[in-house]
């Protein structure tokens, strides 16, 4: 009878580690599948805003407005900071 007892762990210790591979391939897939996902997201983006930045002339007039002002900030942060830290 005792035999018969541990031919049941011994299966069922099989079948633990089996699902136990079966999840943590399935995660692995999981993140294989999660990083391209990303890039096409940012393409999409990318490519809406190309479109949507030359539709009409408020948008478009709005788009370089924003990039002026990261150009500016891109510019005086550095000595604002600067200033700030060292005066």
């Amino acid at each position: 009878m005792s035999n018969m007892e541990n031919l049941d762990n011994k299966l069922s210790e099989a079948e633990r580690q089996s699902v136990v591979y079966e999840t943590a391939m399935a995660s692995i897939a999981a993140k294989n599948r999660a990083a391209p996902a990303g890039g096409h997201a940012i393409m999409a983006a990318a490519m809406g805003y190309g479109e949507s930045a030359s539709d009409g002339p408020v948008m478009s007039k709005v788009a370089h407005g924003a990039k002026l002002f990261c150009i500016l900030f891109a510019m005086l942060a550095p000595s604002l900071l600067i200033w700030q830290v060292m005066l």
